[in-house]
């Protein structure tokens, strides 16, 4: 019932002229602070809808308006973009941001990020890289969870991106952290907010692979967790745009939290 709704308002969209382009070819110029700020209407408004609409960010229809909703979809956007936040109104970092995003999307290929590096390897858990408090028999208990929790991770690699998503059909970086970690019997709180404040904090000296890894912005609010593999790596579903995969920690500003196996 929901995909023939959904099926049925996009040919509804469409018919009335509210279809929603493709952005894959390049990205729309900037067209200024002014021409984007809430209350204005014009076709810029409309196209930065349409790229949300596309991102999954719940805005009705892409009308032109700049009202609640956009408002509400832009921030939303900028939660899980780290230090690029330009408030209520979308600035050319924003601009640029959101249809990169778009742009990886449609396209479907792999994204090249300075900084980022994937990482193929297999992952290997062993009792005595989670040894806590010298208690050897709770390692190996935790090694064979944790295992499975990396395992789970890599078998859904190249997932995409989606807002609020808790399933194979997409993920948000919390969903997915949630559903790496079932099988075990672990869970959280449902946003990167909730489990940093529900994991205790530890230093990078103390992390364990299976640990949580938390991105901060310039303000210090967590916008992002991931899960630790091992070796400087993380597996973490990354923000629209992006495929879930596992890379190096680029984030500058990270915390770090215990995760509980018993």
């Amino acid at each position: 019932m929901k995909k023939l709704f959904i099926s049925t308002l996009a040919t509804l969209l469409i018919a009335t002229g509210y279809a929603i382009p493709s952005f894959a070819d390049e990205i729309p110029d900037y067209p200024g602070i002014s021409k984007l700020t809430r209350g204005v209407e014009n076709s810029a408004v409309k196209k930065v809808q349409q790229a949300l609409i596309k991102l999954g960010y719940p805005i009705p229809v892409a009308n032109g308006k700049y009202g609640p909703a956009t408002t509400a979809a832009i921030a939303e956007f900028y939660e899980v973009q780290g230090d690029i936040d330009d408030g209520t109104t979308l600035g050319p970092a924003g601009w640029k941001a959101l249809f990169e995003a778009i742009n990886r999307e449609e396209s479907n290929t792999p994204a090249k990020e300075e900084g980022v590096i994937e990482d193929n390897s297999a992952d290997e858990v062993k009792p005595e890289d989670v040894v806590i408090d010298g208690d050897i028999n709770a390692a190996t208990e935790r090694a064979a969870k944790v295992s499975k929790v990396l395992s789970r991770a890599a078998s859904v690699k190249g997932t995409r991106y989606r807002r609020g998503g808790t399933s194979t059909s997409g993920f948000d970086c919390s969903g997915f952290v949630l559903y790496a970690m079932k099988p075990v019997g672990v869970t959280f709180g449902r946003t990167s907010r909730d489990m940093r404040r529900e994991t205790p904090k530890i230093t990078r000296e103390e992390l364990l692979v299976g640990d949580l890894v938390f991105f901060h912005n310039k303000k210090g609010t967590v916008y992002h967790v991931a899960i630790y593999a091992g070796d400087g790596k993380i597996w973490h579903a990354r923000r629209p745009g992006l495929r879930l995969a596992k890379t190096n920690i680029y984030a500058k500003r990270v915390s770090y939290g215990r995760v509980d196996y018993t």
